[in-house]
């Protein structure tokens, strides 16, 4: 049995992925946030890790405000980039696999093509910087995976599904804006490829070919508008869905406008593919 450390354990991913441990009986997950393991304490983490005698570390910690990161940059690079360069030295003293997660916003959003893992990235925010910086230190590691998604969601926490069921308790309509693309994920659905991912990384001698960057995110694209719209639809709720444009919601970071994610990598190596964006929604209402 594969000892696993799941960094972020309180996320939405890693909320997901200890959820999704039972049905991976080959692996053992030991889950940390930041109350149990403090990833910027290079020391505390090489010493948990060799404790464990773990084989692998799943690394789901990240700064995720995307408004705040561009007044607080420091405290977006230390954890998205510092923090990643020390976890990723752990792993190298102990020979770990290391799978580090990352985001679509690393791209600028301007092609609006499905961006491959061999795209330039060319982030627009303070977060997107910060992660892409996180992933060149795992990058250069030989035992190192970066998995890039998008517009992650679950029934754990904050997120875009959890706001608009907010606002419709709240108001008859809800402004939603249509002029922002992207691939929704459900987090549970993440989370059982991820192991599988591990559980074939972790299976034998690992050919470096297998190491690297890959693009994973749900089947399919919509709009943020067209999102809104599948959750009133799936759950009934009676609140109008109005469409606006991004210049309606003034921000400090700006966002990729197109961000999809071409997923046929991981899908050709590791025989992954995640189920459409629409399965994921059904399954957060349970209707699948």
């Amino acid at each position: 049995m594969a000892k696993i450390l799941i960094t972020g354990a309180k996320g939405q991913l890693g909320q997901s992925l200890l959820e999704a441990a039972s049905r991976f009986p080959c692996h053992s997950l030991v889950g940390y946030d930041i109350e149990g393991l403090d990833i910027l304490d290079v020391d505390a983490v090489y010493r948990e890790a060799k404790s464990q005698r773990a084989e692998a570390l799943i690394n789901c910690a990240a700064y995720t405000a995307v408004e705040r990161a561009e007044r607080e940059p420091d405290e977006a690079y230390f954890l998205n980039a510092k923090a990643v360069e020390g976890i990723t030295e752990t792993c190298r003293k102990l020979n770990l696999l290391l799978v580090h997660l990352s985001t679509d916003y690393v791209f600028d959003g301007k092609s609006f093509e499905p961006y491959k893992e061999s795209d330039p990235p060319h982030p627009l925010s303070v977060y997107g910087a910060s992660k892409l910086a996180g992933e060149a230190f795992v990058l250069k590691y030989g035992r190192g995976v970066v998995v890039r998604t998008s517009w992650l969601y679950s029934p754990y926490g904050d997120n875009f599904v959890a706001s608009i069921l907010r606002l419709s308790a709240k108001r008859d309509v809800i402004e939603v804006v249509d002029d922002q693309t992207g691939s929704p994920t459900y987090a549970p659905h993440l989370a059982e490829a991820l192991l599988n991912m591990a559980g074939q990384l972790l299976a034998g001698p690992t050919p470096d070919s297998l190491m690297g960057l890959y693009h994973l995110s749900g089947s399919g694209a919509c709009s943020r508008f067209e999102l809104a719209q599948k959750i009133k639809e799936t759950s009934g709720f009676e609140a109008r869905i109005a469409p606006v444009p991004t210049s309606a919601y003034p921000s400090v970071a700006q966002r990729p406008a197109c961000s999809v994610l071409h997923c046929e990598k991981v899908a050709r190596v590791f025989g992954i593919t995640l189920p459409s964006w629409q399965e994921g929604v059904g399954e957060y209402f349970g209707k699948y």
